[in-house]
């Protein structure tokens, strides 16, 4: 059987002249039975991308969705941005979720799916709403809090309604869901875990890193096997 195949924005390194991505985006793809395709940021190409792409995944990184994006004006907060990354990765996102295509948005990706569905962010959870704890110290990829589940919700049908134990390293998070956003898991004090679009056959963004959590707990897996599954519906 031939392998979706999934599409892996990468993250850049100007300063060394070089794309990076950590080993487990890849890793969990191939074991769900993807192919991994990665994605430099050339925004004269997203069309090409599109049109090879069986599925998208947006991932994470260690800098911010600049606030303007959103509505608001950058106060001192709010981390760095990296727009040119954030710009690709904006264009990209919207065609895909345009075309029907399967998307993943992973950590500061599901903050950009909020995003442009008209959503906005806490710039700094400590800052803006008081809250602590969502930036874990290493080990990265052990969960340190529970996602608690929305029933009914894709999220639910893929992992399962229990508690879900998940790795929370961020200080940014979903403020107020944007336009046709479901809320499908939220930390025990009220922070946005995942998000969805109904809408869509399969669009679901997390705030947490499955493809390191998984090693602590199978079901995180499924994120990866149900998008990969998608893919392949997607085709016929």
């Amino acid at each position: 059987m031939t392998r979706p195949r999934i599409g892996l924005t990468l993250d850049a390194d100007p300063a060394r002249g070089r794309y990076e991505l950590p080993a487990g985006y890849v890793d969990a793809v191939l074991l769900a039975g993807g192919l991994p395709i990665l994605l430099p940021h050339a925004p004269q190409a997203a069309g090409a991308y599109l049109a090879l792409l069986d599925a998208l995944v947006v991932t994470g990184g260690a800098f911010d969705v600049p606030p303007e994006l959103y509505g608001e004006p950058r106060r001192s907060a709010c981390g760095p941005t990296k727009p040119e990354r954030t710009a690709f990765e904006k264009d990209l996102l919207e065609a895909a979720l345009a075309a029907r295509l399967p998307v993943l948005g992973v950590c500061g990706g599901m903050q950009l799916m909020n995003v442009v569905r008209g959503g906005t962010l806490y710039q700094d959870l400590v800052a803006d709403a008081d809250l602590r704890g969502h930036e874990q110290p290493a080990p990265k990829d052990l969960p340190s809090h529970e996602a608690r589940i929305t029933p009914g919700s894709h999220l639910a049908a893929l992992v399962g309604g229990a508690p879900l134990p998940v790795n929370s390293t961020h200080h940014q998070a979903v403020r107020e869901p944007g336009a046709g956003v479901l809320v499908s898991a939220r930390a025990p004090d009220g922070v946005v875990e995942a998000i969805e679009l109904p809408d869509l056959p399969f669009a679901i963004g997390v705030q947490w890193h499955p493809e390191a959590a998984a090693r602590h707990d199978p079901r995180h897996a499924a994120l990866y096997a149900g998008l990969v599954q998608a893919a392949r519906d997607a085709r016929r």
